[in-house]
């Protein structure tokens, strides 16, 4: 070969073998540092996170500190809808090892309002969605801060799990308050079968000794604000959602600090204090099964005399001649009743008498006011419609409906048939399907 053929193969081997394979890496280099770039690496991130999880994502940057590993910054989730806040992460880590993957969050914090929207997501894309739940995933979170309009609480150590079992997927996080200095935690689990027919989604929470503030879900749950924003709960929770409903149990849970001017809010009787009610069993499906039993103390309060009497009318209550019932309101030292529902039957009763320092009283005293019974409640069974004439009297409906009254009936499962006190003649059931007309209902009178 002549000696400027070989110069020139040389010089094309040099530009195509070095020059041009420089060139291009040293170019592709330089683009991954243009903003264009970033923009562009996070936008599809965005996107893809975004069909992933069925919310708005917004990331502020992407980084890869290790082969690896994922860095996410400053990410807002929103609803898709609206455009509300759901959730903001200051830093988000994710590492895939070995076909498992782990994800590590930094001073994450959650809207309370958007809790449903934030457990929907979780229970419809990831423990209903077998195909995203067949390897497992540990998520790992510092400073988990909940905020609510009447409160807020911050969780540390949060560390989550997410695995495929035999029958479905189980999901369990344990969390410690941020002003806990022990190493008591709580505890939830959620367990997705996929076994039989219908799949069910089985809840468990258990916060041992831990009180939980019951306002930091009350915009989640509205229920939560009746019991006042000093209200507690502690205890164990288990909760069924299937397509056929939801049931709840709350046997053995306790909720200290109770406002009893809240709770009472909305209705025509005056009854002040803080209460605290222990539930021994608590067996809930709304409409169908009802089986609660508890007590509930209060002391030192204010009950106004309509309260008492409305109780004697309707519940067959005993007041205490003595008592001024032209006051507006009277104070009490003692207030101690046990309750026990169940399905349409209750009984009320007082247990003053066993409470530390007034077992001099006579049984079943209720309310005690100035060393000496106020109000006295028997043990006698009877609907639990009397105790809704009691706390909301002046209908003449057999079933007091109204806007502070609607989530009574909503639990509760309705008697067969009520006897009407003003007419003095049975009220017929309302009619929900042609099955309502067959067989003769019973008369039960409250």
């Amino acid at each position: 070969m002549h000696e400027r053929t070989r110069l020139a193969v040389a010089r094309l081997l040099f530009v195509f073998c070095c020059a041009v394979p420089t060139f291009t890496i040293a170019s592709a280099v330089l683009v991954t540092f243009t903003p264009w770039y970033h923009n562009y690496r996070r936008t599809n991130w965005e996107t893809a996170l975004s069909q992933r999880l069925g919310v708005t994502v917004k990331i502020g940057r992407v980084e890869f500190p290790a082969p690896a590993m994922i860095r996410f910054r400053d990410v807002v989730l929103l609803q898709p809808e609206t455009g509300a806040n759901v959730a903001t992460v200051h830093v988000a880590d994710w590492v895939t090892i070995d076909g498992e993957s782990a994800m590590r969050l930094s001073q994450p914090e959650l809207q309370s309002a958007m809790l449903p929207f934030a457990w929907r997501v979780i229970h419809e894309r990831f423990l209903c969605q077998p195909q995203w739940t067949s390897t497992p995933l540990r998520v790992a979170a510092d400073d988990l801060t909940i905020h609510s309009r009447t409160g807020s609480m911050t969780m540390r150590d949060v560390d989550a799990w997410l695995r495929p079992v035999e029958t479905g997927v189980e999901a369990m996080v344990q969390c410690v308050p941020a002003d806990r200095t022990d190493l008591a935690a709580i505890h939830i689990s959620a367990i997705r079968k996929r076994t039989g027919t219908q799949p069910s989604t089985h809840w468990f929470l258990n916060t041992g000794d831990i009180p939980l503030l019951c306002s930091t879900i009350a915009d989640y749950l509205p229920g939560m604000r009746k019991f006042g924003s000093n209200a507690t709960f502690a205890g164990t929770m288990r909760w069924q959602v299937a397509d056929a409903g939801w049931t709840i149990d709350l046997g053995g849970a306790r909720f200290d600090h109770v406002d009893l001017a809240e709770l009472t809010a909305g209705m025509p009787h005056r009854l002040t204090g803080e209460a605290a009610i222990k539930l021994e069993r608590c067996q809930i499906q709304p409409g169908r099964e009802l089986d609660v039993s508890g007590t509930m103390i209060s002391s030192a309060g204010q009950v106004s005399p309509s309260l008492m009497i409305a109780a004697k009318t309707e519940l067959n209550f005993e007041i205490n001649p003595d008592v001024d019932r032209g006051a507006r309101d009277l104070p009490y030292e003692l207030l101690a009743v046990r309750f026990d529902f169940f399905g349409s039957d209750m009984t009320l009763e007082g247990i003053c008498e066993k409470q530390r320092g007034y077992e001099r009283l006579p049984v079943g005293m209720l309310i005690v006011g100035s060393g000496s019974g106020m109000l006295a409640g028997n043990a006698n069974r009877q609907t639990w419609v009397g105790l809704a004439r009691t706390l909301w009297p002046g209908r003449h409906a057999s079933m007091p409906v109204s806007t502070q009254t609607a989530w009574l009936f909503d639990i509760l499962p309705p008697p067969t048939l009520l006897i009407d006190h003003d007419q003095g003649y049975p009220l017929p059931p309302r009619i929900t399907s042609a099955d309502d007309f067959q067989g003769t209902p019973t008369i039960i009178q409250p």
